[in-house]
């Protein structure tokens, strides 16, 4: 029996992949300047409220949904008896993109079929956060 062929797959690996990125531009959007001001205006000379504008800053709304969905997939991942050793193999092969299934497997070291059973759970694990699992 084959396995079936789901059209969002693509997508949702795309979405893993970007996620270190997403990360990154996540952080940026909610740190704080530490560049001293040099207009000589009181309170900045720029908008008043920096704090609750730092605050409610976010993604766009797609890109902050793919963030989460990939976030949450994360920590449930961690949750695992074996989450280190799970996330070590999405590590490897999509995000530094540094080795292929066998050889992330070998790195851990687990079974070929073991480290491809972790990476499509984890696969739609953050599908079924973004929405995409019935």
């Amino acid at each position: 029996m084959s396995k079936p062929r789901y059209d969002w797959w693509p997508y949702v690996k795309g979405m893993i992949r970007r996620y270190p990125e997403l990360r990154e531009e996540y952080a940026a959007l909610h740190s704080q300047s530490v560049t001293a001001n040099y207009s000589g205006m009181p309170r900045g000379g720029g908008a008043g409220r920096f704090i609750e504008s730092l605050a409610i800053r976010e993604l766009p709304s797609t890109k902050q949904r793919e963030y989460e969905a990939v976030h949450r997939a994360i920590e449930m991942t961690e949750r695992y008896s074996n989450g280190r050793q799970r996330l070590a193999i999405i590590k490897m092969v999509l995000w530094d993109r540094q080795y292929t299934m066998e050889g992330a497997a070998l790195q851990i070291p687990c079974h070929y079929k073991t480290a491809a059973q972790w990476h499509s759970e984890f696969i739609r694990l953050v599908a079924s956060y973004y929405g995409l699992m019935d």
